[in-house]
Parts: structure tokens; sequence; C-alpha cells
């Protein structure tokens, strides 16, 4: 998949006639969206002295919507702001099977709903190599949320670089790898550092549009 995004990159480059809607007074639109559903879910064991407790997480929808609003406060900085909201929904069950008293046995069914939402504020600075090609390191702070409970959430640092390349004035394909990231947890107040130029692969659009 990298390899054909890369060979894609290079196709656009060599062949496209465009120029970047770059530069103070510009602004872009952008974001992400996904969307998944997992009817299998997953199944565990728990063995106790006085029996086992099978635990089944099934019909698991994820949901996650994060646009994005920037614009240039000169020829090569951009900032943006991303506001985010995600839901994770799912049934969850609960048999228990005594090895003591066959009465003690029960089952339990639980259907759950976690909402999240967020804010994230990200900056930019643009490398142009030529009209239609450049690189941006991208860099933020976000914070995200318990819906049900505002305690319970974590604020993030992060930056990581990015390619870009406009195949039409108002269009602009990213593509981004890797990070360095520090996150910090509201209700446990632990943290932790991460840094990978290796994961966190992932491809995006943006609309240019306005000017000086």
């Amino acid at each position: 998949m990298k390899k054909l995004l890369l060979i894609t990159f290079t196709v656009l480059f060599i062949f496209g006639t465009a120029s970047a809607q770059t530069g103070k007074g510009h602004k872009y639109l952008g974001g992400s969206f996904t969307f998944s559903y997992d009817q299998d879910g997953t199944s565990q064991n728990f063995n106790y002295d006085t029996g086992t407790t099978q635990y089944f997480n099934k019909d698991i929808v994820s949901f996650n919507i994060s646009p994005e609003f920037g614009f240039f406060l000169s020829d090569k900085w951009a900032i943006g702001i991303q506001p985010g909201y995600s839901r994770v929904s799912g049934t969850e069950t609960s048999n228990f099977y005594s090895s003591v008293n066959a009465a003690n046995n029960y089952s339990y069914t639980h259907k759950y709903h976690t909402d999240v939402v967020g804010l994230a504020i990200n900056l930019r600075y643009y490398f142009m190599f030529t009209d239609k090609f450049g690189i941006y390191p991208q860099m933020g702070v976000s914070t995200a949320h318990n819906a049900n409970d505002f305690s319970n959430g974590h604020f993030a640092a992060f930056a990581g670089p990015n390619v870009v390349f406009f195949p039409t004035p108002k269009i602009g394909l990213n593509m981004g790898f890797g990070n360095i990231s520090y996150q910090y947890n509201y209700l446990s107040h632990g943290s932790y550092v991460n840094a990978s130029l290796n994961n966190n692969f992932n491809f995006g659009v943006n609309y240019y549009f306005g000017g000086r």
C-alpha cells in the first residue's frame, strides 16, 4: 500500500500541471471520517476457583468524524482547528458457570456506548519545492474527553512529517508517516511518549481556497 501511494505521488508530480493555492490569505478544509463494524467482536474466558466466566463483546460499531478548517498566517505557516467526535458501541455478555453450585450460574447482557469529544490545534510549515509538490511538518496539541465524564480523557502533543501534492489548484493530497507524541491521562495522571517513523501512516485530502 505504501509503495502504491508513493508511485501515485510520483506520477502525479511528473504529469501534473496545477499550481498550489498556498500562501498568506489562503484557507483549507479537510479532516477525517472513519466507520467500522465488527459483528464477531472478541471473547475471553476467566477461570476462578469457584468457576469460569465467559465474556463476549460483539456487534462493535466504531465511528469518528474530525473536520478541520485552516488558514495561512504567512506564505509558509498555516494553522488549523479540528474538533472531533467519536462513538464506540456494542453488546457485552457475561456467562458464569459455577464449579461448586449450579444454582450460582448466571448470564448478564449489557448494551453500551462511549462518546468522546475533542479539539485539536495543528500548525504546519510548508516547504514547496514546486507549485505542485512539497512537504510540511505538522505539529499540534489536542484534548479529548468522555462526554459523560469530562474528567476522563487525555491531553496530547504531537509532530510528524507529511508530503503534499496538488493535482488541481484547489485539491491537495497529503501523506503522513510516523510521528513523535506525548500523551497525559487526566484520570490516572499517567503519561507516555512514543516516537516512530514507520507507523501512523495516513492519507488525506484538503480543499484549498481564498487568497490575498
